[in-house]
């Protein structure tokens, strides 16, 4: 495999290692294949299953098609398992060899067999071919430590709002993750889907200040269990980004069954669409940890394919200007990930307790990330100085202490033009925040996370007396640049 192969197979699988991997189960068979698919040309493989539990399917595939070229957009296959449908595989990674990693069910020991066909009348219509180059089964034991987290996996229906296959081409699924959460004798267990994009909610020009991306990243499913693991309750993101209670069917051995219900990333137990995916899920989300985007870190393949879409569907700014919202390149961004905490009263004073999820409390003060270029006086604001567009805030207003955002830059600048990065306190909710830490990073000429990035564990505390300070410095600016409490300085460094 050449090293660019290499990099893409590390943009899929993400960044499982040791144990991780271990836990997403044992290889049960291997195909190595360069099989052609187009009509009435198909590609049959076995496997058997030593014992019961979750069989979970990587495909190893590219197809003559292009994300960024209308009617070029995927290639579409679908799989039957003995013969009977199971789900169907959008390949949106054009002639580069993509990993596609699918759940297909709660299975039997015993002896199956898998057909791949490739669909010409789902497809694009100007791709008529696709290739599978390799194909891997696991089996995920019910003794395994991950079995109740591929118990409860949804199976997700496509979206058939414009078109019968519209995620083929637009919004498609791009990693399914989860977070864990315990309370007393209960375990709380939510799937969040990471979409390619979204057509509507956040309008683009704020995406990547208020959520520091393109994608479109939604809690799908919730369920409660007991101590024994029966379920108490189960819960989806209806429309409107509505909780609303699971009342749909189980299928492919007891997962329930959902279907994109909207063009922002909602959902519905209702179904009406034909066709339908199961992925794996590929990420423990740790929110006291990290934001949500660290699922496109450890899966940065995501960039390249929201970057596609965007291409296709969004008017971009070239050149990019930092003086404008509008939607451009990601090359001209800065991404940023960092964190906040509202600090209460001034005796004693104490931080909020943060739960796991999304929008579990109500929103709490806005930050401000600016960073300053070397040689220059001017401050460039991730939220373009409290930018609004009617209801929409351009500054993130969600519950989670771990967020991200961008700052965008005029042209395609680098990492090394950056001379200090600050945080600023913005009007509305608590009037003491703590800023703890700083991740920011550039996409590369293939729109795929650049190394080294700025990292530093400094933590500040921002009031409405003082509400600027200083996360980072670059090293040969440090003199120049006095800290507003040098005591509050943590480790910074460029990795």
């Amino acid at each position: 495999m050449n090293s660019q192969a290499e990099v893409q197979m590390t943009g899929f699988r993400g960044e499982l290692q040791g144990k991780d991997l271990l836990d997403c189960g044992y290889r049960i068979a291997l195909h190595k294949a360069e099989v052609e698919l187009s009509t009435g040309n198909g590609f049959r493989f076995t496997f058997s299953m030593p014992e019961d539990g979750f069989a979970e399917l990587e495909l190893l595939a590219r197809s003559e098609s292009d994300w960024a070229a209308t009617d070029r957009e995927s290639a579409f296959v679908r799989l039957y398992l003995n013969d009977a449908y199971n789900q169907d595989i959008i390949l949106y990674y054009g002639s580069s060899l993509g990993v596609y990693t699918r759940l297909l069910g709660y299975l039997k020991e015993g002896d199956y067999e898998v057909y791949a066909e490739f669909r010409e009348l789902e497809s694009a219509p100007l791709v008529s071919r696709a290739w599978i180059d390799g194909v891997e089964l696991r089996c995920v034991a019910d003794s395994s430590e991950r079995s109740l987290i591929y118990r409860h996996t949804p199976l997700l229906y496509g979206r058939n709002l414009s078109h019968p296959y519209e995620n083929r081409f637009t919004d498609t699924p791009l990693v399914l993750f989860y977070s864990v959460a315990e309370e007393k004798e209960r375990t709380i267990i939510e799937y969040q889907m990471m979409f390619s994009h979204e057509d509507e909610g956040t309008p683009a020009p704020l995406l990547m200040s208020k959520w520091g991306r393109t994608t479109d990243i939604e809690w799908m499913y919730r369920v409660e269990l007991d101590a024994d693991g029966s379920v108490l309750s189960a819960a989806f993101q209806g429309p409107h980004h509505i909780t609303t209670a699971f009342q749909g069917g189980y299928d492919l051995g007891g997962h329930p069954v959902l279907q994109s219900a909207t063009t922002n990333g909602n959902f519905t137990d209702h179904i009406t669409s034909g066709y339908r995916f199961m992925l794996t899920p590929a990420f423990q989300w740790k929110p006291e940890e990290e934001p949500r985007e660290a699922v496109m870190s450890r899966f940065p393949f995501a960039y390249q394919v929201t970057q596609w879409e965007m291409e296709r569907q969004q008017e971009l700014e070239m050149p990019a200007l930092a003086s404008s919202i509008a939607l451009a390149p990601q090359r001209s961004y800065v991404f940023v990930q960092t964190s906040k905490y509202p600090v209460l009263g001034t005796e004693g004073a104490h931080t909020l307790a943060s739960r796991p999820g999304f929008n579990r409390r109500e929103e709490d003060a806005c930050i401000d990330i600016q960073l300053r270029l070397r040689s220059s006086d001017q401050w460039y604001s991730s939220c373009h100085y409290d930018r609004r567009f009617g209801d929409f805030r351009a500054a993130y207003e969600g519950a989670e202490s771990h967020f991200s955002t961008t700052i965008k830059l005029s042209g395609e600048p680098a990492l090394d033009d950056i001379a200090e990065i600050r945080a600023v306190l913005l009007e509305g909710g608590a009037d003491r925040m703590k800023v703890a830490g700083l991740y920011a990073f550039m996409l590369n000429e293939n729109y795929l996370p650049q190394h080294p990035g700025i990292r530093t564990d400094r933590v500040l505390e921002l009031t409405r007396d003082t509400p600027t300070g200083i996360l980072w410095v670059a090293a040969d600016e440090a003199e120049s640049v006095a800290y507003a409490d040098d005591s509050q300085a943590g480790k910074d460094e460029q990795i």
